[in-house]
């Protein structure tokens, strides 16, 4: 009976952690390497920040100009102008922090 149970507890540990992994794991749009070693995003245009190989873009997927505030590792932060449906690069991925929208511009 002691057997059975070990089992059961595995078993149901398994489980959990297999479905713990579904619930968690990759995102919808996975991110695979390139030939140069980057690792680079599988949606091609998507909202907002992301990176394009070494570069860190901004894409405004809303209908009005939008203002970024960008932060950065190193360096000052920086303010962009953002047209409607437009990708802006930023800076460089290794050092840009975070994009926060302060409005319209």
């Amino acid at each position: 009976m002691n057997a059975h149970r070990k089992l059961a507890a595995t078993l149901a540990a398994t489980v959990i952690t297999a479905g713990t992994a579904l619930l968690i794991g990759q995102p919808a749009q996975a991110a695979e390497t390139s030939s140069d070693g980057v690792r680079i995003s599988m949606a091609a245009y998507p909202c907002g920040l992301y990176r394009d190989g070494a570069n860190a873009m901004y894409k405004n997927c809303s209908s009005a100009n939008e203002r970024i505030f960008v932060t950065y590792l190193v360096g000052g932060n920086q303010y962009f102008c953002v047209p409607p449906g437009e990708a802006k690069r930023v800076g460089s991925w290794a050092f840009t922090f975070r994009v926060y929208n302060r409005g319209t511009c």
